[in-house]
């Protein structure tokens, strides 16, 4: 048995960077299995580059932010915002898409590891299921080396949003991995309806929503009822107008007993007048009576009086 040098290049996301030849020594004989460990340290995780414009800074905030706000599933997720993937090995560059997300994957524990900064193909054992990219100008490479190059990860749904059309006379774009090449979705359709993912539980569609105080069309998740999963924003503010609404509504709830105990008083007041008249008329009655007897008495007397003087 004897030793032998192994060899591999990596280089960070910008093409001007020196490769780092990273060099390990592993004992290997015949019939031994060549293994090495990657040398995670020297790859490039984060660039520290700023998110071109303020669109796609919100557009991928509500994307990640929706599915861990309001998604109701039984399966580890993780979904990303700006997160780079490495291939299996990680010896080219990685690819950065604006969303991925990959399912029945949990992240280390140890998340300041190297290799557990961003996403290793190698070390989640597989690709996303989805990325998401979002256009904002005409020199992104969406539909050529990107393109490529997800579809050479084998993930299985590619979206492309371009909301202002650069690329695109529409703007929703889904693609899905088939015997290792992308095809596409029928793009007139999901335009209008969506598009919904049966493997995932979990649908997209272009919808006019706020976010942020950004009145416009933005790519959204939807569930399978077609309902727009809420960012946190939205639904702390669907909560709040619900909450208020009970309020008004137990508001109205408690005018309406306040009238109906009034009309009920009111009610009573009538009845209690009604009472104290009939028991007034009742008296004048008894005293009109009593005071027909005694009539009727000095009647009689004088009657006796007259008929002894007689």
């Amino acid at each position: 048995m004897y030793e032998s040098p192994i060899r591999y290049e990596t280089k960070s996301f910008n093409d001007d960077y020196s490769p780092k030849v990273c060099e390990y020594t592993i004992p290997y004989g015949i019939g031994t299995k060549h293994e090495f460990q990657y040398d995670y340290d020297s790859l490039i995780t984060e660039d520290d580059e700023p998110v071109d414009n303020l669109f796609s800074e919100r557009q991928m905030k509500f994307l990640t932010d929706a599915l861990y706000t309001s998604w109701t599933i039984n399966r580890p997720f993780l979904a990303c915002a700006n997160v780079g993937i490495y291939d299996d090995p990680p010896i080219a560059p990685p690819i950065v898409p604006d969303v991925l997300l990959s399912m029945d994957v949990i992240p280390a524990k140890n998340i300041w590891e190297k290799k557990n900064r961003c996403y290793m193909i190698d070390v989640f054992k597989k690709p996303p299921d989805l990325v998401i990219e979002v256009v904002s100008n005409r020199t992104g490479n969406e539909r050529t080396s990107k393109f490529h190059r997800y579809e050479s990860m084998d993930i299985k749904y590619y979206v492309i949003f371009d909301p202002d059309k650069c690329i695109f006379k529409t703007s929703l774009h889904v693609y899905r991995l088939h015997n290792g090449k992308y095809k596409a979705f029928p793009w007139k359709q999901i335009q209008r309806n969506g598009i919904w993912f049966s493997d995932l539980q979990l649908g997209l569609k272009v919808h006019q929503s706020i976010y942020q105080k950004m009145d416009t069309e933005w790519l959204l998740w939807s569930n399978h009822d077609g309902d727009i999963l809420l960012s946190g924003e939205q639904k702390a503010k669907f909560e709040f107008e619900r909450a208020e609404d009970e309020k008004q509504r137990a508001e109205k709830e408690k005018q309406r007993a306040e009238k109906e105990k009034q009309r009920a008083e009111d009610e009573k007041q009538r009845a209690d007048t009604v009472e104290e008249l009939y028991m007034s008329e009742k008296q004048r009655a008894n005293e009109a009576e009593q005071a027909a007897k005694n009539a009727l008495k000095e009647l009689a007397l004088l009657k006796e009086k007259l008929n002894n003087k007689l």
